[in-house]
Formats: structure tokens, sequence, C-alpha cells
């Protein structure tokens, strides 16, 4: 954790200057500053740390008696202490000054600080926060120094869920990281606390190899004096306005300054107790934070104090107003990137708990008028809401046993019957029974058989597979009632899975409108650019949509606009970004329904680049799913393929061939395409190319012809062709994809001991390189070395070599001390491993992976 941000101090400090550690207290920046010295006494500097403390700072030269030094001599006053430490930092050898902690240095240590650094001209290092320092002259001198300023940004969702495991020993469940992630604003001493308490108040439960929610919260008695610490300090104006601000929810800041002051406001936000979000409406909001804070007030406030109710929530209940879009010759892959790395730099915690606030109270108001009055109206407006958010399996259960099926529209008894089959079908009912149930509803309303047609298809086709008279059954499907949209959309969708984009898009130009299923027509419109090739154009559409559903708390938009623009960031290898946005997404706990697959999707997505020693994300999906499914991803086999060190090239040709065709087998070519052209970049081989071209040959979607010509040439090794493809190669989207192909064409080459033909391709990708530089990150998928790879006698040598020298093997095993040593030489190029504990390692684990 905070890697990156410690490998900046440490440069900057390198080459001499000063530098700002900038976070809010409780952000780790204290953690980064004891990191920094250790790295810097490891490698030979001489580090003077002074560690600010709140209680001390009234207390004179309480940070310089804490170095240690011996002031009872001639140290009278602050320049006889500058002296003394002057001399100190004047002596040879590298050294620096850490000051963590900067806001609670007392007055005369600053000052003696000050009056030293300006002597030696030593490195200085602090930690502080990330407003203004509210303190006297001598601590100018922090801003004096040529200095860089190195923020520590808060936690992401894959932070917390490794903090987490780390600390209880074992993977969390989804939700679990995502409630610690928000409650805690992504600040690591309140992550910790919340983590802490909740094992002690036995709010985690360690179930099925994970730890769970035993209720509908982590909040327990044990925080109090987490939260007491943050709220040390504030005045009693202060205090009354953030009880006022708890109780109302996020609040317009023009309304709060009226009403509580605007040099209240300035100190809370001084202190980073409130957060500013825009709402819907572009109208600025004010809220409690961290949200922690905010539950703690709520707890602690008499119900007298309910009163306090304002305007907001209806705002909260108010419908969004539409966005405006940008025109597209005004929106572009480059922009929209931007824009996110921007995003992905902020603090958008604040945003996420608007989010959830706005959507609970959606929930509660549709699910109160349910109550009220429990007509299939109410019925279908609640369950919308569900189609994306958390669900609440009493209330949902409640609604699908409870409502009045009297004087209700046909298009409503659909949705709602559609609903259940879905709700049957994710909860591992049987799929017949949910098909059953939606064919019912034709009976009941002949007119509609086309829609109730295309949603049985729709069902079937994503859980089980598509059937074999799928082509039968959409040239029939035409729709008495064709704005509701149905079966545009479900041909769409059936036409994407079948990697068809050019009809889905035409199924959904085709439409006069989506009145039922307003939400689902961009998400198929985005995942049919995608499977057309037109990746930029895809992530232009799907990030403006995913703004879009942020402004109008569209969970459902949210998550399946995001799964879409992650797919086409990993396909430019832009993992980074891709992780920022899913984890995003998993900060919301886990969504309902269609989209439950797509945010299994992307927690396995967002492992692809996870190292050993750390459980990942993709642990938080579900244990259900079937190694293949109707979207890039949706199957588990993809990432278990992946993640599982490979036990040779061949191994791996083999089985990822087999799982195209399981994929195929079930209709789902779209998932077949990409995941084949995936594999076969990561490490190639000669069925894979084969599924591969046949494939994207079949189709009149994506092509590749330079990347299927560049994988025949390495896999044939004709290296002179190689070379005249990668010279004459024209841009067509595929570089990053041509550049992963030849770097995994090296490992092949490597692992099967022929130097030669890895040594030439490496050559020709630097080449390609050069020509075309990318900033994209590539998988660390280093395949193990089997016994396949190597003899039973190099094998058997590797195994020995890990603890036994030369001699010791040769009179074991009855050889010469030169067979021996051409042995492991032989041994250690087909494995790729420079020491003898490393070819022991990887044989034993390769042998141990074999075992049956």
């Amino acid at each position: 954790m905070f890697e990156h941000e410690i490998a900046r101090v440490l440069a900057y400090a390198e080459r001499g200057l000063g530098v700002r550690i900038v976070g809010a207290p409780g952000s780790g920046r204290t953690s980064v500053a004891r990191r920094v010295i250790d790295e810097l006494e490891d490698a030979g500097t001489r580090v003077y740390g002074i560690f600010g403390a709140p209680s001390l700072l009234s207390v004179p030269f309480a940070g310089i008696l804490s170095l240690g030094l011996d002031l009872r001599s001639r140290a009278v006053g602050i320049l006889g202490v500058s002296d003394l430490l002057s001399e100190q930092l004047s002596r040879p050898g590298p050294r620096v000054l850490v000051v963590d902690d900067a806001e609670n240095v007392d007055r005369e240590s600053l000052s003696v600080i000050d009056v030293v650094q300006r002597r030696t001209q030593v490195p200085l290092i602090v930690t502080m926060g990330e407003s203004p320092l509210q303190l006297t002259t001598p601590a100018l001198a922090l801003g004096r120094l040529p200095q860089a300023t190195v923020p520590i940004p808060p936690l992401r969702y894959d932070q917390i869920n490794a903090l987490a495991a780390t600390m209880l020993g074992a993977p969390v469940d989804v939700d679990v990281a995502a409630r610690i992630l928000t409650k805690s604003g992504g600040n690591l001493r309140l992550a910790v606390r919340i983590i802490d308490t909740a094992v002690l108040s036995e709010r985690l439960v360690l179930r099925d190899g994970k730890w769970r929610m035993s209720g509908q919260t982590l909040l327990n008695e044990h925080l109090s004096s987490t939260v007491e610490e943050l709220l040390q300090g504030i005045s009693p104006e202060e205090f009354t306005a953030l009880s006022t601000i708890s109780l109302r929810g996020p609040s317009g800041v023009d309304h709060l300054v009226h009403s509580l002051g605007a040099e209240v406001l300035d100190g809370l936000e001084h202190r980073g107790l409130i957060s500013v979000v825009p709402g819907p409406d572009g109208t600025l909001l004010a809220s409690v934070f961290p949200p922690v804070v905010e539950d703690y007030l709520k707890g602690h406030i008499g119900n007298s104090r309910q009163i306090l109710r304002s305007a907001i929530t209806e705002n909260f209940l108010a419908p969004s107003p539409a966005p405006e879009r940008a025109a597209p010759d005004e929106a572009s892959a480059a922009s929209v990137i931007a824009a996110l790395r921007a995003e992905a730099k902020g603090n958008d915690f604040a945003t996420t708990r608007y989010f959830h606030r706005r959507l609970e109270a959606l929930e509660k108001l549709f699910y109160g008028r349910w109550e009220s009055e429990r007509s299939m109206a109410n019925a279908v407006a609640f369950l919308r809401v569900y189609w994306g958010a958390p669900i609440d399996k009493f209330r949902i259960q409640n609604v699908f046993e409870h409502t009045d099926p009297a004087y209700l529209d046909p298009g409503d008894l659909l949705f709602f019957t559609v609903t259940r089959a879905l709700w049957e079908v994710v909860t591992g009912g049987d799929i017949d029974n949910a098909l059953s149930l939606v064919r019912q509803v034709a009976e009941a309303e002949p007119e509609w058989a086309a829609e109730v047609e295309a949603s049985a298809l729709f069902i079937e086709a994503s859980y089980r597979g598509i059937p074999r008279n799928a082509d039968k059954i959409l040239a029939r499907l035409t729709s008495g009632h064709a704005t509701t949209g149905i079966v545009e959309a479900v041909k769409g969708i059936v036409s994407v899975y079948r990697f068809d984009p050019a009809a889905a898009l035409e199924a959904l130009d085709a439409a006069e409108g989506f009145e039922m299923l307003p939400r689902v027509e961009p998400v198929i419109r985005g995942l049919a650019l995608f499977a057309a090739g037109r990746v930029d154009e895809a992530l232009v559409h799907a990030l403006e949509r995913r703004r879009e559903a942020l402004k109008t708390t569209d969970q459902f938009g949210l998550v399946a606009h995001s799964y879409v623009a992650a797919q086409a960031l990993i396909y430019r290898g832009l993992f980074d970004e891709a992780e920022y946005l899913m984890g995003w997404v998993f900060s919301l706990r886990r969504p309902g329904f269609l989209v439950d697959s797509l945010h299994n999707a992307m927690l396995r997505l967002a492992s692809l680049r996870d190292g050993p020693g750390v459980p990942p994300l993709a642990s938080q999906a579900d244990k259900a799913s079937p190694a293949v499914g109707p979207l890039p991803g949706t199957g588990t086999g993809v990432y278990d393929l992946v993640s599982r060190r490979p036990v040779s090239a061949d191994w791996f040709d083999d089985a990822a061939s087999r799982l195209l065709d399981e994929q195929i087998e079930h209709g789902y070519t779209f998932e077949a395409a990409m995941s084949g052209l995936f594999f076969l970049c990561l490490l190639p081989g000669h069925r894979l190319r084969e599924r591969v071209e046949r494939l994207h040959r079949s189709t009149k979607a994506w092509r590749h012809d330079q990347l299927m010509a560049i994988a025949d040439a390495v896999l044939s090794r004709d290296i002179r062709r190689l070379e005249g493809l990668l010279l004459g190669y024209r841009h067509d989207g595929d570089a990053y994809q041509a550049t992963m192909l030849l770097r995994g064409a090296v490992k092949r080459y490597r692992l099967a001991g022929e130097s030669v033909v890895a040594l030439a391709i490496e050559r020709a990708t630097d080449s390609f390189v050069a020509r075309f530089p990318t900033d994209a990150q590539f998988l660390a998928f280093e395949p193990e070395v089997l016994g396949l790879t190597l003899t039973g006698r190099e094998a058997e040598v590797a195994l020995l070599a890990g603890s036994r020298s030369n001699q010791e093997i040769a009179e074991q095993l009855g050889l010469s001390i030169r067979t021996v040593e051409s042995h492991i030489s032989n041994a250690l190029r087909k494995t790729n491993t420079t020491t003898r504990r490393a070819l022991y390692e990887v044989v034993r684990d390769a042998r141990d992976m074999n075992a049956p």
C-alpha cells in the first residue's frame, strides 16, 4: 500500500528536494513517512525524525527533544539548540530531516528547523494536512524550500479489500469491503478501526471461508472514541452545524450559508468534516464527511431533533433533469480518458455517499407507496429501482407474493412476471420454471405473445445458451406494441451474444421506442459498438452514459456502462483506469438482477493483475457462475485459466481451445471471439490461432487481418516474414494487441528452450514498440515450466539442485559431475530461471500441479 507515493518521495529526496506529504489525518501519511525513513536508512542515509503530537503542541522544544539530543550543556534557547542540531547535520554522509504531522509540532521546534535548514540545506520531508497551516510565522519555513508535493489519495476499493483480508486472515464479501470503503471515506485509520471493531462487536462473522456481515450495518459502540477524536476541538457552533447537516442529509450550500453562517462552514470544511458535491441540477450540496461521523451524530441526537428536515428530501425524490450530452464530434476517447483520470485523482466518496442516500430514498419512497396500495403499477415502480439497486430479499419477496393482480396493465404484468422469473433464476431456481412463469402471460394476454416469446428467449439465451431454433424465433417476432421496445431489445442483445453487432444496431434503430426498458437500449448499443470493433466510440458512449447514470441515480446504468467502458479500456491496455472505474462500482455494494453477472465479471476483470499473497477481488464473485457466459468475462472460464499459471504453452493452447469450443457450443460467439483473441495474444498457440481466425472470418464483425498474419508468422518461426509484416504495419487499433502477442511469443519460445527464435522476435518487438509506443500495461503472465518441457532426468536433477551440491547429486544418481552440470544448465535455460533455488521451486510447484 502507498508504494507509488513512497517511490515518488524517495525520488524527490534523492534529487535533494524537500517534499510535502499531504493528506487528511488518518490517511496514512504517517505510515508513508515511517516507510520513507526505513527506506532511506536502509540506503545508508542518516534520518532525523520528528513526530508531532497534539498533546505536546504547547510544550517548548518537544519536537526537538524527540530526536534524543543532549540539550543540557550549551543549548540555550532557539539559537543554541539550532547550533547543536546544525552540528549533527553537517557531519559527513547523506542526511535528511523528517517532520511528521507538522500542525502538531511546537513553535520552538519549528523555529529550530527553519534556522537549521537555512544553514545546512539538508532536504526536509514534511507531512501535513490538506488545508493550509494555521500556525505562526516560523511555520512559513515549510513553504520556503524548493519542495515537491506528494498527496496521499484515499484508499481504493481493491486496497480496502486487501487491507481487510490481511487483517482478518480470510477474504471478505463484496458488501463488506464496500461498506468499509464508503463509511471510512477511504481513510486508512478509520478503515482499520471499522474492521477491528466490527469483529469485536460480532458485526462480521466468518462463514464459508469468507467474512460476511451479520446484520445490516458495521457500525458499533466501539467506534465512538475514534469519531470523537475526529470531532475534538470543534466549537459548539460547528457541532450544532454538523448535527443539523447529518439530520438533513446533503443540503444546498447556499441554504446552509444563510442558516448556519459561512464562517462555521469554512471551519468545518477546513477540518475535512464536510464535503461538497454537485447535485443533479448543478446545485452544490454539502454533507458530513467521513460518512461514519454522520452516522455517529445521528445516533446521538434525540428524537426531538428529528424535526430538522428540509426540502432536500424532495430534491432526492424529484426526477433528475436529463443531462445535456456533447455532440459526437465534441467528445473523443482521449478527452473522456483524460476526464476519467482527473476524476480518479479526486475524492469521490462524497459522491458515492450522495448516490447511496438518493437510491435509498427512492427505494423507501416506492416501497412505501406499494405498502399503502399494493397495486401492480406500484410494484413495477418499486421493481424498476431493484433492477440495479442492492436488493432487500424480504421486501422483494413480499412484493412478489402480496401484489394485487387486479386492474393491471398488460405491460406492467409482463415486467412484473419477467422480474419474478429473473429472481427465480438468480436465486438458484430452475430455468424451465422461470420460462413457464413468463409464458403464462401470453395465455392471459394473447396480444402480447411476441413480447412474451422475446422475454423467454432472452432468459434462455442469457442463462442456458442460445437455443438452436433461435433464428426461427427471431424471424417470427413481430410486435403489436412496438413502442415497448422489448422485441427490438431482445433481438439486439441476442445478436450481440452471437457476435453480429450490425444486426444488433439495426434492431435498435428500427425500434419506435423503449417505453418498458428505457435503460437497456444504451447498454446494448455500447456492447454492439464494442463488438463491431469501434472501441473508441464504445468507450465514449459508455463513459458519457455512466456520467448520466451518476446524475440520475441509475445503478443499473452505472454498472452496465462501467462494464462496457472497462472492456474497452482493458482492450486498450489501460488497466489502471479500468480498475478505478470498476472500483467505483464495487463501492456501491452488490447490485440486483441482470447487472449482477456484469458485477461478477468486473470483479474477475479487476483481479487479472493481482499478485500472490492477496486474496483477489474475484473471490467475492458468485461461486455459482458457470464457466461460460453470454458476454466477455461473465463466465468464470477465462479468469480461471488466466489466474492459474499454465503448465506449459501447449497445455494452455489446448485448455483455451476447449473453453472456446464450449463457448461456441452455447452460442456465445462474442465471448468466444474476445476470449480467444485475449488468449492468443497472451500466449500464442496453433489451435488458438486457427479457432480465432475462423471465428473472426466467419462473421461480418470485427476483423484482425494484420494481427492474425503476425500470429501466423511467429508460430511458424518465419522471422523474415514477421519483420516485413511489422515494418508494413498500418495502425488499425490492434497495436497494443500486436505488442502483447509478440511478448507472448517471446515467452513461448523461451519456455521451449528456443532462445535464438525468442531473441529474434524480441528484437522485432523492440523495433515495433519504437514505432508504436504505448503507455498501456501488460499482464505479468508467466507460465509454469513442467516436466513436459524438461526431460525426466533434467527434472530429477532440478529437484535435487535446491538442497544438494553437484557432487552429491552425481553420487546419488550415479552420474558424472559434468553430466549433472549439463542437466542443470539446460534446466535453467528452459525454465528461464537464474538460480538453483529458483529452478527447484519452479519444478517442484509444477510437479505438485500435475499430481493427481
